[in-house]
């Protein structure tokens, strides 16, 4: 029975690390892309202004992003 729950640990340890490297991978694929720069008195009032807004901050950002890229697609066209 111990080698039983020693395999299963094993196992479950295993499946755990491989979930969580992916996971890591992901997240540094994602925040490392650019490093811009921002003036800090201009990110806390972005940040504030989601915070009233209930909106999150990256996701403001990837909204504002997305349309930017389809407002210069759309008058290329």
């Amino acid at each position: 029975m111990d080698i039983l729950k020693t395999m299963v640990t094993t196992t479950a340890s295993v499946v755990t690390w491989e979930l969580l490297k992916k996971r890591d991978e992901r997240i540094k694929e994602a925040s490392e892309y650019r490093n811009i720069r921002i003036k800090r008195d201009l990110m806390d009032e972005f940040s504030a202004s989601c915070d009233r807004a209930g909106v999150d901050v990256s996701y403001q950002l990837k909204k504002l992003i997305t349309n930017f890229n389809k407002e210069v697609q759309d008058q290329e066209r």
